[in-house]
């Protein structure tokens, strides 16, 4: 039986997250069956409907594929939902290493810069001045990681939202737990330097004034410093990990 989550709102969901980092983390590897649903059961101290449900949902972000024949098989890598946020999450937390930190930010670049490059010039007045708020929200809770956590990501995500196109925001909110995790974790760097604000105003100033180019660019520096700052951290705190992935 497991240690309930009180923070996780249902049983089939508490049962998913501990299946789902078994599988992220490599201990169950593609191709391998996972226990039968009695044994899952008796393991989780739980009825066969939440299993079922839990599976169901693991099915649903393409980790496993149920069969009469073959009973539940993980699938390959290729076939997860890897912006799927719980799969985001449990893969973080199982296995956050440096190969995970260069496929996040090269992601991020794929996308973070040419959203400030539309925020700056589609943005409404509302979207720049929400954009304006959030980087102050971050200055002013910088000395509480916390709280500068949920701040640092609510500055992106509105970055996002000012696009006004609805895939940037999609993939946003589903690297949000990403964000938070990066932030938590450089905040937590062995050297204990503080957060270096100048590459944050210099994407707000661009967007403000909308300089789309100047914003992009300013987006581009802003994501290789942050890239630098966490694979720095991860170096040289590597406990902080855990504890920045379960906030």
């Amino acid at each position: 039986m497991f240690e309930r989550d009180t923070a996780i709102s249902t049983m089939s969901a508490q049962v998913a997250r501990i299946i789902g980092t078994r599988i992220t983390s490599g201990e169950f590897r593609p191709g391998d069956t996972l226990p039968i649903e009695n044994e899952l059961c008796q393991a989780y101290g739980v009825s066969r409907s939440t299993v079922r449900e839990a599976v169901k949902n693991l099915a649903a972000k393409g980790l496993v594929e149920v069969s009469p024949k073959t009973g539940t098989r993980v699938l390959p890598f290729a076939d997860w939902n890897l912006l799927d946020q719980d799969v985001l999450s449990w893969r973080l937390n199982a296995q956050f290493d440096e190969r995970i930190i260069e496929d996040l930010y090269e992601m991020r670049n794929c996308f973070e810069p040419r959203a400030c490059f539309l925020a700056a010039r589609d943005g409404s007045a509302d979207d720049l001045e929400r954009i304006r708020m959030r980087f102050s929200d971050l200055v002013s809770m910088l000395g509480q990681p916390a709280l500068a956590a949920g701040a640092e990501t609510e500055f992106h995500l509105a970055i996002m939202t000012a696009t006004h196109n609805g895939l940037f925001v999609t993939i946003g909110r589903a690297v949000k737990t990403a964000l938070k995790v990066s932030f938590g974790l450089t905040q937590r760097s062995a050297n204990g330097q503080a957060m270096d604000l100048q590459p944050y105003q210099a994407v707000v100033s661009a967007i403000l004034a909308r300089k789309a180019d100047e914003a992009s660019r300013a987006m581009s520096q802003l994501l290789e410093i942050s890239r630098a700052r966490m694979l720095e951290a991860l170096r040289n705190a590597p406990r902080a990990i855990e504890k920045a992935a379960g906030q």
